[in-house]
């Protein structure tokens, strides 16, 4: 059944969004892509921007559950486009394009709403439970450093680690950070499970959705 964005509250919004693989670079302008289609008068989607390679993508509505995906260079000059593509093939057209751009393996997909970008992304939904001590796995999805994702207005960061680094005794260590300030943490937890992780991710990024790390003072 189709619904009305309009009647959405935040933290309904943001779990509707579709869980994407952005890898890192790349900075949410506009995100209303959600999981089923919403009857939503708005004919652009979803805007990604990445100042380093100066390419855009935008995702827009066509009409009859059809979408067309843009890449474009800064200038508004057309890199590539996919006209057409139904509903239940977007997710994965749109992936295909952002991998071939930027060369990303499989990624851990997340809901990122508008005005984070990803600054680092390593973060793949491997299950540490089921590897054995001798893996390659240790070695090239539980690096040190998994994941980045910062908001420059809000003045914040969301920083995922493995800690001990490539080691089956380790877990990931989740914390978000205000004005650089390291020392005190706006959240701070540990998980061992990408399920657990993936929820805790979710949970923070929800809150900053609904303002809620906003302090006396605005900022």
């Amino acid at each position: 059944m189709k619904e009305d964005v309009r009647a959405l509250t935040k933290s309904q919004y943001f779990f509707k969004l579709h869980p994407l693989m952005v890898p890192a670079g790349w900075k949410v302008k506009e995100n209303h892509l959600y999981q089923k289609p919403i009857r939503d008068p708005r004919h652009t989607l979803l805007i990604l921007e990445n100042e380093s390679c100066g390419k855009m993508v935008q995702v827009e509505y066509a009409g009859e559950l059809k979408y067309v995906i843009r890449m474009q260079n800064a200038d508004q000059s057309k890199v590539s486009e996919d006209s057409d593509a139904p509903y239940e093939q977007l997710i994965e057209r749109l992936e295909d394009l952002m991998r071939a751009s930027d060369g990303a393996r499989n990624l851990l997909r997340l809901r990122i709403p508008a005005g984070w970008t990803v600054a680092h992304h390593s973060l793949t939904d491997t299950n540490p439970d089921e590897l054995a001590p001798d893996s390659k796995a240790w070695l090239s999805d539980f690096k040190r450093d998994l994941l980045k994702l910062r908001h420059d207005e809000e003045r914040l960061l969301l920083d995922v680690e493995w800690y001990p680094e490539c080691s089956p005794a380790g877990h990931y260590a989740l914390k978000l950070i205000k004005n650089g300030n390291w020392d005190s943490p706006l959240e701070d937890m540990l998980c061992i499970h990408p399920k657990e992780l993936a929820y805790e991710i979710n949970a923070v990024l929800k809150k900053t959705c609904e303002h809620q790390y906003v302090d006396e003072t605005g900022a």
